[in-house]
């Protein structure tokens, strides 16, 4: 417990952390509050319409729509912003209508897929597509309310959650061995076999909680910002509302998804913790073990904002990095399987499955540097 607390401490006391978190928070709050748009009006206007979604409602809602959309051909100024905000809620109610009429679309297209697999004794595409079928049938667009708050606090994740975490784990962790290093205090440290396995296990251990605690640190960032902002409603709503997940087959309401969005973030976080303390080990400056890590994080937004390769393998693969295991997003935002020894598995499992499996490697491989390692 001492050397951990020992690690912890060394963590925790680098100035340059709280130097970052005040320029990244500063412009995370400057940039939420200055694009509060569609708040005051919005939220007017949808607590006359929030709840079920019946046929009478919708009917009145596309009357209103068509009356609305003359109105703004007819003007040549500006519309008001109270008509504007009526235009959003019924663009809002038209859009659930249309996530709903896509899913019996693809329903009557999935039941002849299915037919024709059966037809070719395709026991497994039969599967995966009777799987895909059911799970977009579970999907439930029946209601309408204010949906702003959850919708960016989703976001969030994606884009802000995304920097702090990566910025934070490689400003606090890449130097966690490596300034021992260049210190001398790592010939100290290998000098007593025992001392290298405990010492290890207590970095790798610190990691994990720092990687914990920026996380929530994030996330209570991001709740109270978007609270305060758009208010609490809409988290009821299924995620399909938001339009990232429109082909999204998962049966999640906004909160069903921020849960499990927060724990694969916060699972993939402590995973790339645990991989920069072993390039931490590997490296004799503090300074190449932070461009290493960072290249590592960096490379599939790369990939997949900047280069736009082609190829769907290199998508296919970069999707199950750590970096986009973080991001969460595209393993929900449609329907992606893996067929393993002839069971369909869904995108986020093999997720979870590739973490864990580079956070035990970690764990491995770090205990055998470390106890491998020459005293110099």
């Amino acid at each position: 417990m001492n050397i951990l607390k020992w690690e912890l401490t060394k963590v925790f006391e680098q100035k340059s952390i709280y130097v970052i978190a005040i320029i990244l928070f500063g412009l995370f709050t400057f940039s939420k509050f200055s694009n509060t748009f569609e708040t005051e009006f919005t939220q007017k206007a949808y607590k006359k319409w929030e709840g079920p979604l019946t046929e009478e409602k919708i009917a009145k809602a596309e009357k209103l729509n068509a009356e609305l959309n003359e109105y703004f051909f007819s003007k040549e100024q500006a519309p008001d912003e109270w008509k504007s905000a009526q235009a959003g809620l019924f663009e809002n109610i038209a859009y659930g209508k249309n996530i709903e009429n896509t899913i019996l679309e693809r329903d009557k297209e999935l039941e002849k897929l299915i037919n024709d697999a059966k037809s070719k004794n395709d026991e497994s595409l039969t599967r995966m597509l009777q799987i895909q079928r059911e799970m977009y049938n579970e999907i439930k667009i029946n209601k309408i309310s204010y949906f702003q708050g959850p919708n960016e606090t989703v976001d969030f994740v994606n884009v802000y959650g995304l920097i702090l975490t990566g910025v934070f784990l490689l400003v606090g962790l890449a130097g966690i061995y490596s300034n021992e290093h260049s210190s001398g205090v790592e010939n100290f440290i290998l000098s007593t076999r025992n001392g290298r396995t405990k010492t290890m296990m207590a970095k790798l251990s610190a990691s994990s909680i720092f990687a914990t605690v920026t996380v929530l640190l994030g996330e209570a960032f991001n709740l109270i910002t978007h609270t305060i902002i758009y208010g609490t409603k809409g988290w009821d709503l299924p995620i399909q509302y938001s339009f990232k997940y429109y082909f999204s087959p998962y049966s999640l309401t906004f909160m069903e998804y921020h849960l499990i969005q927060i724990a694969l973030h916060l699972l993939g976080a402590i995973a790339f913790a645990g991989v920069i303390v072993i390039i931490s080990i590997l490296s004799n400056s503090t300074v190449i073990s932070f461009f290493v890590s960072g290249f590592l994080f960096g490379i599939p937004i790369l990939i997949d904002s900047i280069m736009d390769m082609p190829q769907q393998w290199i998508k296919d693969v970069m999707r199950y990095t750590l970096t986009n295991i973080i991001k969460v997003e595209e393993l929900f935002m449609d329907f992606i399987t893996l067929n393993v020894f002839g069971y369909t598995v869904l995108a986020p499992y093999l997720g979870i499955a590739f973490s864990v499996v580079i956070l035990v490697l970690s764990v491995i491989l770090a205990k055998f540097l470390i106890v491998k390692k020459q005293i110099e």
